[in-house]
């Protein structure tokens, strides 16, 4: 005889199921062995609890999805190193990093994940301790380490290769592995080696890769930091852009909309990433830039900054700000023509720590997404982008009972989806710790 688990109910002043796109007043989810049998209004569900089952009642709070990120780097530090730093670490030492960001994820309300590359088998390592219950983590969908061209965008990961013949048989090496999609770095970036502006895959490469991920129903996703690089990743059937900026060869930066157009066209989602570059600009405008060598320390009253190093740390600032520009106003005008674009993190990249998912929702509302398409991109429409959506981003029968419980209403202001007070992941009320340890976390804006 099969034993059921205890039925749970969490009940609020608000429900917000990005099933109806108004909130239920004095919501509730009924679940069971992780998985939700009923929500709606409490009245007309109440019905269905069982006798002794166990109910949160969070009175004035609102009730969420749990979060889908659709773009991580667990291996990261988000404290402004380098990828290329990054890829010197040994794996053992980058797994045991990934597990703590992944905890971190988790307590902020992200209970679904897609990561974006990391350093050869360190997050199937982070799954297979998650599945054996030596660690915690959120819903996981991994690309194992990024496919990219000798010498290109992280390729210090582990992903090398030149020609249709090695791109096909990574790509089946990954699936023997155990990836759940495909990440190819489309262009270059911020590795030392490669080339920002220019395609680094020739379309037949890619191809070999989408053919074979297309064989499997496997999802793909490029990194494209050029427009050329966006071009022949939707020639080769791609799923997402990620980045997606305008870029042109000669370095200017000239919103296409041919191109949105044919974004659209093909179905393909875009993550646009903006909050990576707004979180180096905030650290630029604290004096904080590790590879001038060492911070200004205003607090001890240092002036030992030297005035070419202010001169490069001005010069650098202003070109943040004008890439934070850039990108916000070609955002809007993809919001405008109806492109689908997700939430995607991109953290912990450079200067982006993970567990603050919310300031990449917050730029896409700044962009032109009303608070409630904020919300969507960040629950269900990330979760239709993963192919995930039969099971997260909704709170309805049958999905996993992945819940966050907010102190404050995200419909008012976008920034109410940092103020986490309970998750539950699968059914399981997660133990996060005391409030000072997960405001801990939390990264603010400068004070200048």
């Amino acid at each position: 005889e099969i034993q059921m688990s205890e039925q749970k109910v969490v009940k609020s002043k608000w429900l917000l199921d990005m099933v109806s796109d108004k909130p239920i007043e004095d919501g509730a989810v009924i679940f069971q062995d992780g998985k939700i049998k009923l929500s709606g209004h409490y009245e007309k569900i109440k019905g269905k609890i069982h006798p002794d089952a166990k109910v949160y009642d969070y009175k004035d709070k609102i009730i969420i999805p749990g979060m889908v990120d659709c773009h991580t780097h667990h291996n990261g530090f988000g404290d402004g190193r380098s990828g290329d730093d990054v890829g010197l670490i040994p794996d053992d030492v980058l797994t045991i990093q990934s597990a703590r960001n992944a905890k971190t994820s988790l307590y902020s309300g992200v209970t679904t994940i897609r990561e974006n590359g990391p350093k050869n088998m360190t997050m199937m390592r982070l799954r297979d301790a998650v599945n054996s219950g030596l660690a915690i983590a959120p819903r996981m969908v991994l690309c194992g380490r990024p496919i990219a061209i000798i010498g290109g965008h992280m390729g210090y990961f582990g992903g090398e290769v030149t020609g249709e013949d090695e791109s096909l048989a990574l790509a089946r090496q990954l699936i023997k592995e155990g990836v759940d999609y495909f990440k190819i770095t489309a262009t270059g970036g911020s590795t030392a080696t490669s080339f920002p502006l220019r395609p680094s895959f020739s379309k037949s490469e890619l191809f070999a890769v989408t053919n074979e991920a297309k064989n499997y129903d496997m999802l793909t996703a490029t990194h494209c930091l050029s427009t050329e690089g966006t071009d022949y990743s939707l020639d080769a059937g791609v799923d997402m852009i990620i980045h997606c900026n305008f870029d042109q060869a000669n370095g200017e930066s000239i919103f296409d909309p041919k191109l949105a157009d044919k974004i659209i066209e093909k179905g393909a989602y875009v993550n646009p990433t903006i909050h990576v570059g707004r979180a180096r600009l905030w650290s630029l405008m604290e004096g904080n830039d590790p590879s001038l060598g060492g911070f200004e320390n205003k607090r001890m009253g240092s002036v030992s900054i030297n005035k070419d190093r202010k001169n490069i740390l001005d010069a650098r600032l202003d070109m943040a700000k004008l890439g934070l520009e850039t990108k916000l106003d070609h955002c809007r005008k993809m919001i405008d023509m109806g492109v689908k674009v997700i939430t995607g993190s991109d953290s912990s990249w450079g200067d982006y720590p993970l567990g603050n998912t919310v300031h990449e929702t917050e730029l896409l509302v700044e962009a032109g997404y009303s608070n409630l398409e904020g919300l969507k991109s960040v629950t269900i429409n990330a979760a239709k982008a993963l192919g995930l959506d039969d099971e997260v981003g909704s709170l309805e029968s049958g999905k996993s009972a992945d819940i966050a419980i907010l102190d404050k209403n995200p419909l008012d202001d976008i920034k109410n989806l940092n103020s986490v007070s309970e998750v539950f992941f699968m059914g399981n009320c997660i133990n996060r710790g005391s409030e000072e340890s997960n405001n801990s976390y939390i990264q603010k804006s400068p004070k200048v």
